[in-house]
């Protein structure tokens, strides 16, 4: 169980705002979030709206570079389609497991879908 201590020390970052994206480059997040000041487990959960046709799969990854450049998958989301209307699913990763960036990308087979990521964590000094 969660402390009211701990919810305290918990950040939340926007990765992807949600908004409806035409394609992948619409649903990619272009500039990482720097983890360096954080440790233990991210949590990350991606928000799936309505999928007008086709598929949306999230992953997160990891880079070294802010602009996530030559990318490592460290996170796979569940693929949603026109079925799947309003859903919200969480991973979690190890700090210890990404370099100092890490991104969203979420690969829209058919277009559009309405998507969005957040990450959670703990700073290293509270």
């Amino acid at each position: 169980m969660i402390t009211a201590a701990q919810t305290k020390s918990i950040t939340t970052t926007v990765m992807l705002a949600p908004a409806e994206c035409a394609n992948t480059a619409a649903a990619t997040q272009g500039t990482g979030v720097d983890i360096s000041g954080y440790e233990g487990t991210l949590l990350f959960t991606q928000l799936v709206g309505v999928v007008t046709a086709g598929t949306i799969v999230g992953s997160i990854i990891t880079s070294a570079s802010s602009n996530l450049s030559s990318p490592t998958t460290v996170a796979t989301f569940t693929s949603c389609g026109t079925s799947t209307d309003l859903i919200a699913e969480s991973v979690s990763v190890e700090c210890s497991a990404c370099q100092q960036y890490v991104g969203y990308i979420g690969t829209i087979t058919t277009g559009p879908a309405v998507t969005g990521c957040a990450v959670l964590g703990s700073p290293k000094y509270v």
